[in-house]
């Protein structure tokens, strides 16, 4: 499974991030290295203050409720709601940078597509949970995104009605409304993503799911910071009479409103259908082919239980022993969750545990091969590597053919799918078989490709976790090296190898059983640049702020006027009516038997499907609208409905509507003609009552419908 192709540019960019990061913050506190815990961590901080907000809201007033949290006791209420407010942004801006670096590092593939879908379903509950909760402020920006949405939600055919009638005026909106939107809020938020968390984390063994103690207080203080200096309000209260014309825009999660208005709607819809597909579907359609799962050999298995839990994904489980071996307990690969990282062979200390692509007998054999004493150059010692692949740069730091560094023949070097892999058993054999000098080389503590597979090794050398190297005095630790290094650290690690090089030569004959391990990161950036880490905390946070209030996207111009023209109509059943004798009527249904014609007397058979409304709007003469509605219901036996609106330039313009559902085109049953006056930034609706059979303009008393 040896991999010699080249860095791809998204992993130099990632792990030139996290060189910088390390500089300016210190690996241990780098939180590149933390993105998933502070995204629970944020989670924790957005579910605290929701309770609190939750405690004190009402469905039944909720512009005026906000308003009380927000002022009437903003010593606690305005600094809860801030801090909701800004740690939901930063929930969405940490899940986005998160997914952005395991894509870059193609960690979305086999065993961790599960974590990459579950990872985008909490990014799209997330959103969602997000829009409701802006929508149940009520003020200006809430207006926005209810006529957005249900003008969005107009192109899904499954709603019969069309969602905007909902939102014609101020008194058309129903309180449930918001009991609903409140109850979808609580339920995604404490169900649907807490669900969805447990699931992302479900496959992992000892997952982290809290940051650094500093990391998570200078969170909060940023935070703090923030909701005192640029606390969270709301805006006017919404009115469906007026447009919402200054609104600001909260880019984290109403990014998607914008788009609607740029791009037409059946374009906005493919691309945004296309964008989310691709993205759950890429785990599947990228081509990579998955190595093959690591392989019990249960004859050699003592049930020791190591290997189950050092894995970092839970794909070994142990069962009660069935080959009938006094020993209680054997080891069982989960293929499907089995990343093939070898780290169960390095846990193993019977050798019971084998990678069918590099088994042990193998890894001998290329020992063996590579510490050939023929091969040792002006007396230089003979130095044997097991290098992970993920954690250096192979196309500059080995040669492929000779399988030895560039430069330095006299250092062979083995990889391994992970550091984790290489067992005490390689090392003995390796400075057994001639070897003078044997070193590791891995990913950075924090940064291990596979997790853990740099922390058990570095843990098993220094003796603090099963298996250990030999104690009985036959292996000279001093001969032994080990290095965690990102890959763009390729040159400083060829240039410690010389300088094992030269410890060796040097020491030659000298016992020394003393593990030497250079921590290059750790100890190089340990204390990070404090000076440094301030200003880019504050950029972050300035980054939230500004994402989330800080910009107003012109939706509507301030001297735009709106027309929305709206109704519900039941049209004439299509074909002539059969007059019922009164032994038919009696041998009808009694709910066949009523009937809402005017004629009370008459008792008629009517077809179920009714006839299409044709309806033409002329505006100062000018012909806007001309379209036919057909009626609703799989027989289209059901009422038409009608929402249309259209932008008018301000003043007094001659309104003409016709309406008719006779078979006989052209022709029309109902008219209506008015002078209306159109204000800047106002919304004028023109309805049809369904008892007077008329159309209005909403708010206005005179009809202006003739039959």
């Amino acid at each position: 499974m040896t991999d010699y192709e080249s860095l791809s540019i998204g992993r130099r960019i990632v792990y030139a991030v996290d060189r910088l990061g390390d500089r300016i913050f210190s690996p241990r506190y780098n939180p590149f290295y933390w993105l998933g815990t502070i995204c629970f961590f944020f989670l924790i901080l957005i579910t605290v203050t929701g309770i609190y907000l939750f405690i004190f809201y009402r469905t039944d007033s909720p512009y005026e409720t906000v308003q009380s949290i927000t002022t009437g006791q903003w010593y606690i209420g305005g600094i809860m709601r801030s801090i909701h407010r800004y740690a939901s942004d930063g929930l969405i801006l940490f899940i986005i940078i998160h997914m952005l670096r395991e894509f870059l590092l193609g960690r979305y593939l086999h065993w961790r597509k599960f974590s990459w879908i579950s990872g985008l379903l909490i990014l799209m509950a997330s959103i969602v949970v997000g829009v409701i909760g802006y929508w149940m402020v009520w003020d200006e920006r809430a207006q926005l995104i209810a006529t957005m949405t249900s003008s969005l939600l107009d192109d899904i055919t499954l709603f019969i009605e069309p969602p905007p009638i909902s939102f014609l005026s101020n008194a058309a909106i129903a309180k449930m409304v918001f009991f609903v939107l409140f109850v979808i809020h609580l339920g995604l938020s404490f169900v649907g993503i807490s669900v969805l968390a447990g699931i992302h984390i479900s496959r992992s063994a000892r997952p982290s799911v809290k940051p650094p103690r500093i990391i998570g207080i200078v969170i909060l203080v940023s935070l703090l910071l923030l909701s005192l200096i640029i606390p969270a309000t709301s805006g006017p209260p919404a009115d469906m009479g007026r447009l919402p014309v200054n609104v600001s825009i909260d880019w984290f999660y109403l990014f998607i409103f914008p788009l609607t208005s740029l791009l037409p709607r059946s374009a906005f819809w493919i691309t945004s259908a296309a964008g989310v597909l691709f993205l759950f579907i890429l785990p599947f359609i990228t081509r990579s082919k998955r190595p093959a799962a690591a392989k019990i050999i249960q004859e050699n298995c003592v049930g020791c239980e190591q290997c189950n839990k050092d894995c970092p994904y839970e794909a070994i489980r142990m069962i009660p022993r069935t080959d009938g071996r006094y020993y209680l307990f054997e080891a069982v690969v989960m293929n499907n969750r089995c990343a093939s990282c070898g780290i169960c062979v390095g846990s193993c200390n019977s050798v019971a545990v084998e990678m069918p692509y590099k088994t042990m007998d193998q890894i001998k054999k290329e020992i063996s091969e590579l510490i050939n004493p023929g091969h040792k150059q002006n007396g230089s010692p003979r130095i044997l590597g097991f290098v992970c692949e993920k954690g250096i740069r192979p196309d500059e730091f080995i040669d492929a053919k000779t399988r030895t560094l560039k430069e330095m023949p006299d250092v062979s070097v083995i990889t391994f799918p992970c550091s984790g892999m290489v067992n005490h058993a390689m090392i003995e054999y390796a400075l057994e078989s001639g070897a003078d000098g044997v070193f590791i080389a891995g990913c950075q503590m924090r940064e291990c490709n596979y997790r853990e597979g740099a922390k058990w090794t570095r843990a098993r050398l220094t003796g603090d976790r099963a298996p250990v190297l030999a104690a009985n005095g036959e292996i000279n630790y001093s001969r032994v090296r080990a290095y965690w290094l990102s890959p763009l650290e390729t040159k400083e690690l060829i240039g410690n190898i010389r300088l094992f090089q030269e410890e060796l030569k040097q020491a030659a004959g000298v016992r020394d059983y003393s593990l030497v391990e250079p921590m290059y990161a750790e100890e190089r950036y340990k204390k990070g640049i404090p000076f440094l880490a301030v200003p880019v905390i504050l950029l972050f946070a300035f980054l939230i702020s500004f994402l989330a209030s800080g910009t107003l996207y012109p939706f509507y111009g301030k001297n735009d006027s709106l027309l929305k023209f709206t109704l519900k109509y039941s049209s004439r059943p299509k074909g002539d009516c059969k007059e019922l004798t009164g032994k038919e009527t009696e041998t009808k249904l009694k709910h066949m038997q009523k009937t809402q014609s005017p004629f009370a007397s008459m008792r008629l058979d009517c077809a179920r499907e009714r006839v299409a409304t044709n309806i033409e709007m002329l505006l100062d003469n000018k012909k806007v609208l001309s379209i036919t509605y057909h009626p609703t219901g799989l027989k289209n036996d059901g009422p038409t409905f009608v929402y249309e609106e259209m932008h008018v330039e301000p003043g007094r313009h001659k309104i003409e509507i016709k309406m008719g559902d006779s078979e006989k085109p052209g022709a029309f049953d109902y008219t209506f003609k008015k002078d209306v006056e159109f204000k800047a930034g106002e919304i004028v609706v023109i309805d049809f009552d369904r008892v007077k059979n008329e159309f209005f303009v909403l708010g206005q008393n005179e009809g202006g419908a003739a039959r």
